[in-house]
C-alpha cells in the first residue's frame, strides 16, 4: 500500500508563516521518503455519501486514493462545527489519522470549553465564570463578584490577545458592557497579579514538550502576545511545568499545540489557555528551531508502514539484546525539552501561539544533514541507524 499524506488548511490563513513552513517541510520529507503528498484547501473538498459509503471529490474528480495521515491547520477562532468540523469528521470516519483531531480542535475553539475539559483532572486553573446566551454580560457583573477585582474579561473565542480586558472595578466592568460586541459569550477570570504582562508558551508535538518561551509585554499591558508587541525569549521550563503542559495536551487530545502557563510567586504554574492552531514565528526566531520540520517528521512517523517497520526492528533489537550490547536509538538534543520518540536528533528550543503574523519572517532554516556512515559497522550499528532513519 502506497503511503499518503495530505495537508489541509483554510484559504484565509494559507499564506501565513506557519502554514507556508509546514507545507514546505511536508513536501521535503515526503519527497525524501517516497511518500505521496497532496495539499488542499478546505473549500476544495466535496464530501459524498454514495451507495452508503463515504467518499470525496476534489475539483469535480472522484478521489480514489485516500491519505493515511492528514495534517490540519484551521483558524480555531473562526471554526464552524457545521462546515469545517464536518470536513474533518468526514476524513476521520474514512480512517484518516488527523493532526489535530476534530474533537481536539473543538476543545480549543472556545476558551471556556477548554476549561470545562480540564476541570476535574487536578489541573491548576484560575477561577473562571461564564454564561449562556449572548445578552447576559450585564448579569455577570454581579455574578462575577466572588472573583474579586481587578478581574480578567475575555471573549470566549478571542485570539492573539485581542478582546481581553482587565476590569479595575465594578464601574469599569459596567462601562465595558457598553463597548464590547455580544456576538459570543465572555468569560470572567481570576486575576493572577504576579504574572501580569508575562506568560510561558509551551509547544508540544506528539504529546511531548519540544520547548518553551517566556513572553513579556513591553508596554505594561496584561497581554504578552508577540502579535501585540510583546517579546519572546527562550527559557528553561521546570519539570512541573513540563508535566503540567503534557497533561493538558493529553486531556485535550492534541498532537500539536501551544499551552500558555502563568507562573506564581512560588514558581508553580496555572493554565491560562490552550491553542490547537499554534503559531511559531516568534518561537522559531527566539529558539532557532524549525517547528514545521518537527511537525512534518511526526506526521510521517504515524504512517502505518513506518510504525510496522519500526515495531519489527524494535522486536529484532529486543531479541538480540541478551547476547549483544544494546544499540543506541537516538539522543535528545541538549538545550530544550524532551522530544517525541518520532522526532529525535532535532534542535530544540521554545514556543509561540495561535497562527500569528507576529514578527518579520526569519531566514529559512538550514536543511537536514544526512546521516553519515558509521565507522563501527556491525549488526547493532546497522539496526541503530535503521531506527534513526525511521524516527527522523
Amino acid at each position: 500500500m502506497c503511503s499518503r499524506v495530505w495537508f489541509v488548511t483554510d484559504r484565509r490563513i494559507s499564506q501565513e508563516y506557519p502554514q507556508v513552513q509546514i507545507l514546505r517541510a511536508l513536501k521535503e520529507r515526503c519527497a525524501d521518503e517516497d511518500v505521496d503528498f497532496r495539499s488542499l484547501l478546505m473549500d476544495q473538498i466535496v464530501l459524498t455519501i454514495s451507495q452508503g459509503q463515504l467518499g470525496l471529490r476534489v475539483e469535480q474528480e472522484l478521489v480514489t486514493s485516500y491519505p493515511q495521515v492528514v495534517v490540519v491547520r484551521v483558524p480555531t477562532p473562526w471554526v464552524q462545527s457545521d462546515s469545517d468540523i464536518t470536513v474533518l469528521r468526514h476524513l476521520e470516519k474514512m480512517g484518516c489519522r488527523l493532526i489535530n483531531r476534530p474533537q481536539a480542535i473543538l476543545n480549543c475553539v472556545n476558551k471556556f470549553w477548554t476549561f470545562q475539559e480540564l476541570a476535574g483532572h487536578g489541573v491548576p486553573l484560575p477561577d473562571t465564570f461564564s454564561y449562556g446566551g449572548h445578552d447576559n454580560f450585564r448579569k455577570m457583573i454581579d455574578e462575577a463578584e466572588p472573583l474579586g477585582y481587578p478581574v480578567v474579561v475575555k471573549n470566549a473565542r478571542g485570539h492573539r490577545g485581542k478582546a481581553v480586558f482587565l476590569a479595575r472595578d465594578k464601574h469599569h466592568l459596567t462601562d465595558l458592557c457598553h463597548l464590547i460586541r455580544h456576538d459570543t459569550p465572555y468569560l470572567f477570570q481570576e486575576y493572577v497579579k504576579e504574572s501580569h504582562g508575562r506568560d510561558v508558551r509551551v509547544v508540544l508535538v506528539g504529546g511531548r514538550v519540544i520547548g518553551s518561551m517566556l513572553r513579556c509585554s513591553t508596554d505594561g499591558r496584561m497581554q504578552s502576545n508577540c502579535s501585540l508587541g510583546g517579546v519572546g525569549m527562550m527559557c528553561p521550563l521546570s519539570e512541573q511545568g513540563k508535566q503540567l503542559a503534557t497533561e493538558v495536551s493529553n486531556i485535550l487530545g492534541m498532537d500539536v499545540c501551544g499551552i500558555d502557563l502563568l507562573q506564581l510567586n512560588d514558581g508553580s504554574f496555572v493554565v491560562c489557555e490552550a491553542n490547537a492552531n499554534v503559531g511559531f514565528i516568534a518561537f522559531d526566531q527566539a529558539c532557532g528551531m524549525d517547528v514545521a520540520g518537527i511537525v512534518a517528521d511526526y506526521a510521517l512517523s504515524l504512517l502505518p508502514s513506518r510504525l510496522t517497520r519500526k515495531m519489527s526492528l524494535l522486536s529484532v533489537v529486543s531479541s538480540t539484546s541478551e547476547t549483544s550490547s544494546e544499540p543506541e536509538v537516538c539522543s535528545v538534543p541538549t538545550g530544550g525539552g524532551s522530544l517525541p520518540e518520532a522526532v529525535c536528533n532535532m534542535s530544540v528550543g521554545s514556543t509561540s501561539s495561535e497562527s500569528d503574523p507576529e514578527l518579520a519572517e526569519p531566514s529559512q532554516p538550514s536543511p537536514r544533514q544526512p546521516l553519515g556512515p558509521d565507522p563501527a559497522y556491525n549488526f547493532n550499528t546497522l539496526l541503530a541507524n535503521e531506527i534513526k532513519l525511521l524516527t527522523e
